[in-house]
């Protein structure tokens, strides 16, 4: 999973549903840690901006 990170508005919830805990807060944006993302897609279907999507 990629973050587009102009468009992302740091709203957390994509923090809150990764169950692999692989996206984390960094200053004014998130990012992916994409050795521990499953891919499941838990983080697309929560934002609420569309800024995460599969590579």
């Amino acid at each position: 999973m990629k973050i587009d990170v102009e468009e992302c508005g740091v709203c957390e919830d994509c923090i809150d549903v990764c169950i692999e805990e692989a996206i984390q807060r960094k200053a004014y944006t998130v990012t992916i840690d994409s050795e521990k993302c499953t891919d499941c897609g838990g983080c697309v279907d929560v934002c609420p901006v569309g800024a995460i999507f599969d590579e």
